[in-house]
């Protein structure tokens, strides 16, 4: 007959280390793609986050300088309108558009409407990171 001690005796397993040391393996594995994964989708937003500030940027500099200036009203509506008698105006509107046009992702939509007083900016553009489009819409009575 076996003395309980003897039954209760483990063999030594080998290669139980390996498998451990493998399953932590795969698992920083899996956890350094998620990371990588949420730092790619990180910078994407970032990336809109910037270039949405920037049209904002335009958007204010062209609401800015017909607050500036309410004679020329009608030069600082994109495409030109009628009534612009200011030819000083007129070129700084196609210079503005020209500066949006290189500081936004192409392709890039700009449209200002003049109703009444009120001057309506909008900049459609194309995202880098997710190929969406992106509006900006500002508007402001000018008086």
């Amino acid at each position: 007959m076996q003395r309980p001690s003897q039954r209760l005796r483990l063999t030594p397993r080998r290669g139980l280390g390996l498998l451990d040391a493998l399953i932590g393996l795969a698992l920083l594995a899996f956890g350094l793609l998620a990371l990588v994964g949420f730092q790619t989708r990180l910078l994407a937003q970032t990336t809109d986050a910037q270039t949405r500030a920037v049209a904002m940027q335009f958007a204010n500099e062209l609401l800015s300088t017909a607050l500036v200036d309410p004679v020329n009203l009608a030069c600082y509506s994109v495409p030109a309108a009628s009534g612009c008698t200011s030819a000083a105006a007129r070129n700084s509107t196609d210079q503005w558009r020209e500066r949006v046009a290189a500081g936004l992702p192409a392709p890039v939509s700009v449209r200002a409407d003049l109703a009444g007083t009120q001057l309506t900016v909008v900049i459609d553009w194309t995202a880098r990171s997710s190929a969406a489009a992106s509006r900006l819409q500002v508007v402001t009575d000018v008086q």
